[in-house]
Protein backbone atom coordinates (compact mmCIF):
# COMPACT_ATOMS: atom_id res chain seq x y z
CA UNK A 1 0.00 0.00 0.00
CA UNK A 2 1.48 3.66 -0.92
CA UNK A 3 2.45 4.50 2.49
CA UNK A 4 2.43 8.67 1.49
CA UNK A 5 -1.09 9.14 2.97
CA UNK A 6 0.53 10.45 5.90
CA UNK A 7 2.82 13.09 4.41
CA UNK A 8 -0.33 13.66 2.21
CA UNK A 9 -1.84 14.91 5.53
CA UNK A 10 1.23 16.42 6.83
CA UNK A 11 1.60 18.71 3.47
CA UNK A 12 -2.48 18.68 3.32
CA UNK A 13 -1.73 20.68 6.69
CA UNK A 14 1.29 23.08 4.96
CA UNK A 15 -1.46 23.80 2.34
CA UNK A 16 -2.17 27.71 2.03
CA UNK A 17 -6.09 28.37 2.46
CA UNK A 18 -7.12 30.04 -0.45
CA UNK A 19 -9.81 31.80 0.77
CA UNK A 20 -9.39 35.05 2.16
CA UNK A 21 -10.53 36.38 5.62
CA UNK A 22 -12.51 37.65 7.72
CA UNK A 23 -11.14 39.50 11.14
CA UNK A 24 -12.77 39.27 14.34
CA UNK A 25 -10.28 40.99 17.18
CA UNK A 26 -12.44 40.20 20.17
CA UNK A 27 -12.66 36.48 19.98
CA UNK A 28 -11.30 33.67 21.90
CA UNK A 29 -7.62 33.14 21.82
CA UNK A 30 -7.03 30.19 19.90
CA UNK A 31 -3.25 28.05 18.99
CA UNK A 32 -0.53 31.05 17.71
CA UNK A 33 -0.04 28.65 14.65
CA UNK A 34 -3.18 28.40 14.04
CA UNK A 35 -6.34 25.45 13.96
CA UNK A 36 -8.29 23.31 12.19
CA UNK A 37 -12.12 22.93 13.46
CA UNK A 38 -15.26 22.05 12.37
CA UNK A 39 -18.30 24.60 11.29
CA UNK A 40 -21.37 23.81 9.88
CA UNK A 41 -21.95 26.33 6.46
CA UNK A 42 -26.13 28.21 7.52
CA UNK A 43 -25.88 30.72 4.69
CA UNK A 44 -24.06 31.47 1.50
CA UNK A 45 -24.69 35.14 0.30
CA UNK A 46 -22.41 37.75 -2.13
CA UNK A 47 -21.56 41.32 -1.75
CA UNK A 48 -19.17 43.99 -3.76
CA UNK A 49 -16.51 45.60 -2.18
CA UNK A 50 -14.26 48.04 -2.93
CA UNK A 51 -10.10 47.39 -3.90
CA UNK A 52 -7.23 49.38 -4.58
CA UNK A 53 -8.37 48.73 -8.23
CA UNK A 54 -11.64 49.36 -7.89
CA UNK A 55 -13.95 46.61 -6.77
CA UNK A 56 -14.60 43.20 -6.45
CA UNK A 57 -17.58 40.53 -5.93
CA UNK A 58 -17.03 38.23 -2.63
CA UNK A 59 -19.00 35.33 -1.13
CA UNK A 60 -20.36 35.75 2.12
CA UNK A 61 -20.01 32.56 4.01
CA UNK A 62 -22.16 32.39 7.74
CA UNK A 63 -20.66 29.39 9.77
CA UNK A 64 -21.47 28.10 13.17
CA UNK A 65 -18.48 26.40 14.82
CA UNK A 66 -19.05 22.71 15.71
CA UNK A 67 -15.78 21.74 17.58
CA UNK A 68 -12.82 23.72 19.14
CA UNK A 69 -12.88 27.14 21.37
CA UNK A 70 -15.59 28.56 19.40
CA UNK A 71 -18.11 25.35 19.20
CA UNK A 72 -21.48 26.96 18.84
CA UNK A 73 -20.77 30.77 17.72
CA UNK A 74 -20.70 31.77 14.32
CA UNK A 75 -18.67 34.26 12.32
CA UNK A 76 -18.99 35.12 8.44
CA UNK A 77 -15.81 34.15 6.41
CA UNK A 78 -15.56 35.94 2.80
CA UNK A 79 -13.89 35.09 -0.22
CA UNK A 80 -13.21 36.47 -3.65
CA UNK A 81 -15.49 34.68 -5.90
CA UNK A 82 -12.46 34.67 -8.46
CA UNK A 83 -10.23 32.90 -6.47
CA UNK A 84 -11.26 29.47 -5.92
CA UNK A 85 -8.44 27.11 -7.84
CA UNK A 86 -9.45 24.28 -5.86
CA UNK A 87 -12.94 24.38 -6.98
CA UNK A 88 -14.56 24.14 -3.92
CA UNK A 89 -18.34 25.26 -4.09
CA UNK A 90 -20.01 24.71 -0.32
CA UNK A 91 -23.71 24.73 0.06
CA UNK A 92 -25.96 25.43 2.86
CA UNK A 93 -26.06 22.54 4.89
CA UNK A 94 -22.08 21.27 4.33
CA UNK A 95 -19.89 20.96 6.99
CA UNK A 96 -16.33 22.34 6.12
CA UNK A 97 -13.41 22.32 7.75
CA UNK A 98 -12.05 25.93 9.39
CA UNK A 99 -8.42 26.92 9.14
CA UNK A 100 -8.22 29.25 12.44
CA UNK A 101 -5.05 31.79 12.73
CA UNK A 102 -4.20 34.55 15.69
CA UNK A 103 -1.98 37.42 14.60
CA UNK A 104 0.37 38.73 17.29
CA UNK A 105 -2.24 41.30 18.52
CA UNK A 106 -4.99 38.46 19.20
CA UNK A 107 -6.76 39.38 16.35
CA UNK A 108 -8.18 35.90 14.09
CA UNK A 109 -8.38 34.95 10.53
CA UNK A 110 -11.05 32.60 8.77
CA UNK A 111 -10.29 30.36 6.51
CA UNK A 112 -12.64 27.90 4.68
CA UNK A 113 -9.75 25.25 3.72
CA UNK A 114 -12.26 22.52 2.44
CA UNK A 115 -14.75 19.73 3.10
CA UNK A 116 -15.08 18.08 6.16
CA UNK A 117 -14.71 14.20 4.85
CA UNK A 118 -14.63 12.51 7.61
CA UNK A 119 -18.30 10.68 7.38
CA UNK A 120 -17.69 9.42 4.20
CA UNK A 121 -14.36 7.73 5.03
CA UNK A 122 -15.40 6.67 8.07
CA UNK A 123 -18.48 4.83 6.63
CA UNK A 124 -16.36 2.88 3.74
CA UNK A 125 -13.76 2.08 6.65
CA UNK A 126 -17.11 0.60 8.36
CA UNK A 127 -18.24 -1.46 5.18
CA UNK A 128 -14.96 -2.81 3.76
CA UNK A 129 -14.82 -4.01 7.82
CA UNK A 130 -18.53 -5.32 7.79
CA UNK A 131 -17.71 -6.87 4.15
CA UNK A 132 -14.53 -8.70 5.49
CA UNK A 133 -16.07 -10.03 8.38
CA UNK A 134 -19.63 -11.04 6.64
CA UNK A 135 -18.03 -12.83 3.65
CA UNK A 136 -14.90 -14.09 5.30
CA UNK A 137 -15.67 -14.68 9.17
CA UNK A 138 -12.70 -14.89 11.60
CA UNK A 139 -9.89 -14.76 8.47
CA UNK A 140 -12.19 -11.58 7.34
CA UNK A 141 -11.51 -10.21 10.92
CA UNK A 142 -7.62 -11.06 11.01
CA UNK A 143 -7.17 -9.04 7.97
CA UNK A 144 -9.16 -6.09 9.29
CA UNK A 145 -6.24 -6.34 12.68
CA UNK A 146 -3.31 -6.68 10.75
CA UNK A 147 -4.39 -3.85 8.48
CA UNK A 148 -5.42 -2.22 11.71
CA UNK A 149 -1.82 -2.79 13.55
CA UNK A 150 -0.12 -1.90 10.35
CA UNK A 151 -1.38 1.36 10.15
CA UNK A 152 -1.10 2.46 13.64
CA UNK A 153 2.51 1.28 13.60
CA UNK A 154 3.38 3.47 10.71
CA UNK A 155 1.54 6.56 12.61
CA UNK A 156 2.42 6.13 15.90
CA UNK A 157 6.04 4.80 15.41
CA UNK A 158 7.46 5.48 11.45
CA UNK A 159 6.98 9.30 11.30
CA UNK A 160 6.78 10.63 14.69
CA UNK A 161 10.19 9.05 15.06
CA UNK A 162 11.02 10.57 11.53
CA UNK A 163 9.74 14.19 12.75
CA UNK A 164 12.16 13.78 15.95
CA UNK A 165 15.14 13.10 13.60
CA UNK A 166 15.52 9.24 13.21
CA UNK A 167 16.81 7.49 10.42
CA UNK A 168 13.59 6.47 8.90
CA UNK A 169 15.32 3.48 7.13
CA UNK A 170 16.13 0.94 9.95
CA UNK A 171 12.97 2.07 11.45
CA UNK A 172 11.13 1.00 8.06
CA UNK A 173 13.22 -2.66 7.98
CA UNK A 174 12.26 -3.22 11.92
CA UNK A 175 8.40 -2.09 10.69
CA UNK A 176 8.58 -4.72 7.46
CA UNK A 177 9.67 -7.51 9.94
CA UNK A 178 6.58 -6.83 12.70
CA UNK A 179 4.41 -6.33 8.91
CA UNK A 180 5.19 -9.72 7.98
CA UNK A 181 5.06 -11.33 11.28
CA UNK A 182 1.61 -10.45 12.59
CA UNK A 183 0.43 -10.65 8.87
CA UNK A 184 2.07 -14.49 8.28
CA UNK A 185 1.51 -15.25 12.07
CA UNK A 186 -2.54 -14.21 12.29
CA UNK A 187 -3.00 -16.48 8.82
CA UNK A 188 -1.25 -19.47 9.72
CA UNK A 189 -0.04 -19.28 13.27
CA UNK A 190 3.48 -19.78 14.03
CA UNK A 191 5.33 -23.13 12.13
CA UNK A 192 7.83 -23.38 9.47
CA UNK A 193 5.92 -22.24 6.85
CA UNK A 194 5.21 -19.08 8.38
CA UNK A 195 9.17 -18.36 9.37
CA UNK A 196 9.58 -19.03 5.23
CA UNK A 197 7.21 -16.53 4.63
CA UNK A 198 8.24 -14.58 6.70
CA UNK A 199 11.80 -14.33 5.84
CA UNK A 200 11.12 -14.32 1.92
CA UNK A 201 8.89 -11.14 2.48
CA UNK A 202 11.87 -9.45 4.37
CA UNK A 203 14.26 -10.59 1.20
CA UNK A 204 11.97 -9.45 -1.51
CA UNK A 205 11.88 -6.12 0.69
CA UNK A 206 15.35 -5.20 1.33
CA UNK A 207 15.89 -6.01 -2.68
CA UNK A 208 13.36 -3.66 -3.31
CA UNK A 209 15.46 -1.17 -1.33
CA UNK A 210 18.89 -1.70 -2.44
CA UNK A 211 17.58 -1.34 -5.31
CA UNK A 212 16.04 1.52 -4.87
CA UNK A 213 19.10 2.98 -3.32
CA UNK A 214 21.01 2.31 -6.81
CA UNK A 215 18.66 3.88 -9.21
CA UNK A 216 17.52 7.17 -7.01
CA UNK A 217 21.56 7.86 -6.26
CA UNK A 218 22.15 7.28 -10.46
CA UNK A 219 18.80 9.34 -10.91
CA UNK A 220 20.29 12.24 -8.29
CA UNK A 221 16.94 11.60 -6.87
CA UNK A 222 16.46 14.13 -3.45
CA UNK A 223 13.02 12.60 -2.22
CA UNK A 224 11.69 15.99 -2.84
CA UNK A 225 9.69 15.32 -5.98
CA UNK A 226 6.41 17.56 -5.06
CA UNK A 227 6.42 21.25 -4.32
CA UNK A 228 4.64 20.27 -1.33
CA UNK A 229 7.58 18.16 -0.43
CA UNK A 230 9.73 21.01 -0.99
CA UNK A 231 7.36 23.18 1.17
CA UNK A 232 8.04 20.32 4.08
CA UNK A 233 11.37 19.73 4.31
CA UNK A 234 12.46 23.33 3.78
CA UNK A 235 10.24 24.53 6.80
CA UNK A 236 12.37 21.27 8.33
CA UNK A 237 16.04 21.50 7.23
CA UNK A 238 17.09 18.65 9.48
CA UNK A 239 14.65 15.90 8.52
CA UNK A 240 15.95 13.37 5.54
CA UNK A 241 13.53 13.78 2.39
CA UNK A 242 15.63 10.63 1.34
CA UNK A 243 15.10 8.13 3.69
CA UNK A 244 11.84 8.69 3.84
CA UNK A 245 11.87 8.15 0.38
CA UNK A 246 13.31 4.79 0.68
CA UNK A 247 11.33 3.81 4.07
CA UNK A 248 8.40 4.31 1.30
CA UNK A 249 9.46 1.98 -0.90
CA UNK A 250 9.79 -0.73 1.61
CA UNK A 251 6.69 -0.55 2.86
CA UNK A 252 4.89 0.10 -0.55
CA UNK A 253 6.27 -3.16 -1.08
CA UNK A 254 5.80 -5.41 1.88
CA UNK A 255 2.07 -6.44 0.95
CA UNK A 256 2.52 -7.64 -2.46
CA UNK A 257 5.53 -9.35 -1.40
CA UNK A 258 3.86 -10.97 1.33
CA UNK A 259 1.33 -12.09 -1.02
CA UNK A 260 3.66 -13.92 -3.15
CA UNK A 261 5.79 -15.35 -0.34
CA UNK A 262 2.93 -16.99 1.33
CA UNK A 263 1.19 -18.77 -1.74
CA UNK A 264 5.05 -20.23 -2.59
CA UNK A 265 5.56 -21.47 0.90
CA UNK A 266 1.90 -22.97 0.94
CA UNK A 267 1.83 -24.63 -2.45
CA UNK A 268 5.23 -25.79 -1.39
CA UNK A 269 4.18 -27.01 1.38
CA UNK A 270 0.79 -28.41 -0.35
CA UNK A 271 2.87 -30.50 -2.60
CA UNK A 272 5.17 -31.89 -0.25
CA UNK A 273 2.19 -33.04 1.43
CA UNK A 274 0.60 -34.73 -1.54
CA UNK A 275 4.17 -36.30 -2.23
CA UNK A 276 6.14 -36.97 1.40
CA UNK A 277 8.96 -38.25 -0.79
CA UNK A 278 9.72 -35.33 -3.14
CA UNK A 279 12.99 -33.55 -2.52
CA UNK A 280 14.29 -29.99 -2.54
CA UNK A 281 14.62 -30.01 -6.46
CA UNK A 282 11.29 -30.82 -7.05
CA UNK A 283 10.25 -28.85 -4.36
CA UNK A 284 12.15 -26.20 -5.31
CA UNK A 285 10.46 -26.37 -8.82
CA UNK A 286 6.90 -26.44 -7.84
CA UNK A 287 7.82 -23.07 -5.64
CA UNK A 288 8.99 -21.33 -9.15
CA UNK A 289 5.86 -22.12 -10.68
CA UNK A 290 3.65 -20.79 -8.31
CA UNK A 291 5.62 -17.91 -7.94
CA UNK A 292 5.39 -17.33 -11.65
CA UNK A 293 2.07 -17.46 -12.18
CA UNK A 294 1.39 -15.70 -9.06
CA UNK A 295 3.84 -13.15 -9.81
CA UNK A 296 2.62 -11.78 -13.39
CA UNK A 297 -0.47 -10.80 -11.86
CA UNK A 298 1.01 -8.70 -9.06
CA UNK A 299 3.49 -7.18 -11.26
CA UNK A 300 0.61 -5.96 -12.66
CA UNK A 301 -1.03 -5.05 -10.00
CA UNK A 302 1.45 -3.09 -8.58
CA UNK A 303 2.05 -1.00 -11.36
CA UNK A 304 -0.84 0.09 -12.15
CA UNK A 305 -1.77 0.75 -8.48
CA UNK A 306 1.38 2.88 -9.17
CA UNK A 307 0.28 4.57 -12.65
CA UNK A 308 -3.35 5.14 -11.11
CA UNK A 309 -2.41 6.98 -8.74
CA UNK A 310 -0.01 8.91 -11.13
CA UNK A 311 -2.25 10.21 -13.83
CA UNK A 312 -2.05 13.89 -12.91
CA UNK A 313 1.53 13.53 -13.45
CA UNK A 314 1.13 11.56 -16.78
CA UNK A 315 -0.32 15.35 -18.06
CA UNK A 316 2.69 16.85 -17.89
CA UNK A 317 3.69 15.31 -20.50
CA UNK A 318 1.10 17.55 -22.44
CA UNK A 319 1.89 20.49 -20.53
CA UNK A 320 5.19 20.87 -21.53
CA UNK A 321 4.90 21.01 -24.93
CA UNK A 322 5.15 16.61 -25.86
CA UNK A 323 8.81 16.65 -25.02
CA UNK A 324 9.38 13.07 -23.71
CA UNK A 325 12.94 14.55 -22.96
CA UNK A 326 11.05 17.07 -20.06
CA UNK A 327 8.06 14.50 -19.03
CA UNK A 328 10.89 11.47 -18.37
CA UNK A 329 13.33 13.93 -16.43
CA UNK A 330 10.26 15.51 -14.17
CA UNK A 331 10.87 14.48 -10.70
CA UNK A 332 7.73 13.12 -9.78
CA UNK A 333 8.05 10.97 -12.87
CA UNK A 334 11.49 9.26 -12.14
CA UNK A 335 9.83 9.33 -8.55
CA UNK A 336 7.04 6.84 -9.36
CA UNK A 337 9.02 4.87 -12.18
CA UNK A 338 11.95 4.22 -9.23
CA UNK A 339 9.30 2.97 -7.03
CA UNK A 340 6.96 1.19 -9.12
CA UNK A 341 9.87 -0.71 -10.90
CA UNK A 342 12.54 -1.61 -7.73
CA UNK A 343 8.95 -2.73 -6.22
CA UNK A 344 8.29 -5.07 -8.71
CA UNK A 345 12.13 -6.36 -9.14
CA UNK A 346 12.04 -6.98 -5.48
CA UNK A 347 8.85 -8.96 -5.95
CA UNK A 348 10.25 -10.95 -8.54
CA UNK A 349 13.13 -11.72 -6.35
CA UNK A 350 10.66 -13.07 -3.50
CA UNK A 351 9.93 -15.73 -5.73
CA UNK A 352 13.06 -17.58 -5.84
CA UNK A 353 14.21 -16.68 -2.16
CA UNK A 354 11.60 -18.45 -1.01
CA UNK A 355 11.10 -20.96 -3.16
CA UNK A 356 14.50 -22.18 -2.23
CA UNK A 357 13.79 -21.63 1.39
CA UNK A 358 10.37 -23.17 1.25
CA UNK A 359 12.03 -26.60 -0.56
CA UNK A 360 14.64 -26.68 2.17
CA UNK A 361 13.03 -26.08 4.74
CA UNK A 362 9.86 -28.48 3.83
CA UNK A 363 11.99 -31.02 2.27
CA UNK A 364 13.48 -31.65 6.11
CA UNK A 365 9.95 -31.46 7.73
CA UNK A 366 8.76 -34.85 9.36
CA UNK A 367 5.76 -36.31 7.83
CA UNK A 368 3.64 -35.89 11.78
CA UNK A 369 4.66 -32.16 11.65
CA UNK A 370 3.74 -31.73 7.84
CA UNK A 371 0.41 -32.61 8.92
CA UNK A 372 0.44 -30.36 11.60
CA UNK A 373 0.85 -27.38 9.11
CA UNK A 374 -2.41 -25.16 8.10
CA UNK A 375 -3.89 -26.01 5.09
CA UNK A 376 -3.85 -23.32 2.42
CA UNK A 377 -5.99 -20.24 2.66
CA UNK A 378 -6.82 -16.84 2.66
CA UNK A 379 -4.24 -14.69 3.82
CA UNK A 380 -3.80 -11.29 5.64
CA UNK A 381 -1.77 -8.61 4.22
CA UNK A 382 -0.04 -6.66 6.72
CA UNK A 383 0.91 -3.43 4.72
Amino acid sequence: MKTFFMMVMISGALTLPWITHAATPDATPIEKNGSYERASIESVGSRGEKTSIGGQQVNVFHVRFLSGPLKNQTRDITNEIESNPYGLNFGVGDTAVIFIQTDSDGTQHFYLDGFDRRSAIIWLIVLFILMMILLAGWQGFKVVLSIAISLALIGLALIPLFLKGFNPIPIALVLVAIFACVSTILSTGWNKKSLVTIIGTIGGTITAYLLSVVFANWAHLNGLSSEDDRLFFNQNPTLNPRGLLFAGIMIASVGIVEDVAVSIASGVAEVKRANPRAGVRELFRSGMTIGNDHMGALANTLIFAYAGGSLSSLLLYHQYGGSWLKFINFDTVVDEVIRSLCGTIGLIFTVPITALLAAWVMSRVSPQELQRLPHDHAHTHGA
